[in-house]
């Protein structure tokens, strides 16, 4: 289900052709390129590389690298980062490559893609991924994902994130497709099948992001239709492509959207609208592209129009010169729809492969409905740190050392490398349910300073960040529980009443660990290599880098999954 705004298709099932199984025995190596803590307490991403040859090694963790470090910089997933570890797991294929038309190679894991469009990418060998992915230990592997050997666009959502080593498009679908898995989020697109989560309402009043609002007095649907929208997959070597539409003329704005493949020069195609041409520029790529247009003034005229696209030069090589898809909308004015702020948060509307209508929160600027875009909008950002803060929490220890307590959180607010602005930590201080309000936003504290101290003790830590006005998941304050008991004689300066004994102990912090999202590993012995991570937002200092261990995995076959 990938385009612009993810093509419909993708999550088809088809009947698939089965490589035989792997003649390179399957010794995978594993890596973690980003290091942030212990998985009991990280959100663990797995990358398995997929027709990479015994020789191509270097290529897969050179490509992860490139992916991870393309993920976690700039606006898409760097706020995020000390919250995740990144693993590489190598396992060579006899094949370079994934295969098309159904038939996998005989790679590791049998990516293929169902035709030789670049769109959806299935697995043939679930089964066995799910095992491999198991090497990386206990509670490191919640979002497995498959990068196949190819350079093109394609990929697919659900329990693998499938997607392509391309350096032009390879991020573009990971990223969408990650923000499904960690958002537990449906489309924002038009014409697909799923609309659920944070990102979508069934109506105007039914919007769970007032909060976020631009404009919480005027809470309305934006005027917007969709005039045609299609996925052609139609291959230009067979002639010109027309769409045909009808406008009531009523609107005042229209955008035009489409994606072609196999257009690598300026020649390659041209196109025009009611005869007239439209400005194209190759990417120089035969690569998945897409192109937009917008009215600079006035809408369409009431009637009928046609919008041509005609391929030239030549038609040769296996990535076909083809119109992927198009989509034409109009849109009122700028009163009636709100299109010139990109950070402007409303009640757009969203239709589904049945015409029905849910809404949205923003126009173009988030990447589950934009692909090309590098950002989530403000609603998804929040659903993000709710659903992240959900399955880990940023207390990962508490340290008492005779009369010394020492916070150990997860690096976020102040204690970030780079601080993010307005994105901080708070903390209370509580002795027998009564706060000592000198501790008040410490990270250490002498508990010898509390007079008539007790034994037991609370923290309360609170994330500050500007990405989260609702809290609804109760996730961004922890509380923790702990006990002193060396003896030590206090201080006479407290907020607390002073009782004429002395007291401490020995901590026992209360921590919350993150549940195996996997079935527990096999008991296959594998030595994790801890490589740097030129990722500029990682968290801690990674070890130096032993050389990498193996371990062997027999392959087995599964059902396509889709």
């Amino acid at each position: 289900h990938l385009h612009r705004r993810c093509p419909q298709g993708a999550l088809q099932s088809n009947k698939v052709e089965r490589a035989d199984a792997p003649r390179v025995a399957a010794t995978p190596v594993v890596r973690r390129i980003v290091n942030s803590g212990d998985p009991k307490n990280r959100i663990d991403i797995v990358f398995m590389g997929d027709g990479y040859t015994a020789s191509e090694d270097s290529r897969f963790f050179g490509d992860i690298q490139r992916l991870a470090d393309e993920m976690f910089k700039g606006d898409t997933f760097t706020q995020y980062l000390p919250l995740f570890n990144v693993w590489a797991v190598y396992v060579p294929s006899t094949q370079s490559g994934i295969g098309v038309g159904g038939k996998p190679l005989d790679t590791a894991f049998g990516l293929y893609r169902s035709g030789t469009e670049l769109r959806g990418i299935f697995t043939s060998k679930a089964a066995y991924a799910r095992e491999v992915c198991k090497v990386t230990g206990v509670s490191a592997c919640d979002f497995p994902s498959l990068i196949g050997n190819d350079d093109y666009y394609g990929g697919l959502g659900g329990e693998f994130v499938i997607a392509t080593r391309s350096p032009t498009t390879g991020t573009v679908v990971l990223r969408h497709e990650m923000g499904h898995n960690f958002g537990k989020v449906g489309e924002e697109y038009d014409g697909g099948y799923v609309y659920r989560g944070a990102n979508s309402a069934p109506s105007v009043q039914g919007v769970t992001w007032k909060h976020w609002l631009t404009n919480s007095s005027d809470l309305r649907e934006e005027k917007a239709v969709i005039s045609y929208q299609e996925y052609m997959w139609h291959e230009l070597k067979k002639g010109a492509y027309q769409v045909k539409f009808t406008s009531t003329g009523t609107f005042q704005r229209w955008g035009i959207y489409l994606s072609v493949t196999g257009a690598d020069t300026q020649d390659s195609i041209t196109i025009t609208l009611d005869g007239k041409p439209l400005e194209w520029k190759t990417r120089g790529t035969k690569d998945r592209s897409f192109s937009e247009y917008r009215s600079a003034s006035g809408g369409f005229s009431a009637g009928d129009h046609v919008l041509e696209v005609t391929g030239y030069g030549s038609f040769a090589g296996p990535i076909a010169k083809q119109l992927c898809s198009v989509e034409v909308y109009e849109y009122g004015n700028e009163d009636e729809f709100k299109m010139d702020d990109p950070e402007y948060i409303g009640a757009y509307p969203t239709w589904d492969g049945s015409s029905r209508k849910t809404f949205r929160p923003d126009n173009e600027k988030c990447l589950m409905r934009n692909m090309t875009s590098p950002q989530f909008c403000n609603v998804c950002q929040e659903n993000m740190w709710q659903q992240f803060l959900s399955r880990v929490t940023f207390v990962d220890d508490i340290v008492v050392n005779g009369k010394d307590v020492a916070l150990k959180l997860i690096p976020l607010g102040q204690l970030r490398p780079v601080v993010i602005p307005n994105e901080r930590y708070s903390t209370q201080w509580f002795n027998n349910g009564q706060e000592v309000t000198t501790f008040k936003d410490k990270f250490t504290v002498d508990v010898s300073t509390v007079a008539g101290a007790s034994k037991d003790w609370t923290v309360k830590v609170t994330l500050f960040t500007p990405m989260v006005r609702k809290d609804s998941k109760n996730v961004m304050s922890v509380e923790r529980n702990f006990t002193v008991d060396a003896t030590f004689t206090p201080a006479p300066t407290s907020t607390t009443t002073p009782v004429p004994t002395t007291t401490a102990a020995t901590v026992t912090p209360t921590t919350t660990t993150k549940a195996p999202a996997t079935p527990s590993p096999t008991t296959i012995p594998v030595t994790t290599t801890l490589s740097p991570s030129t990722t500029a937002a990682t968290t801690t200092a990674k070890p130096p880098s032993p050389a990498p261990t193996t371990a062997t995995l027999t392959p087995t076959t599964s059902k396509p999954q889709c």
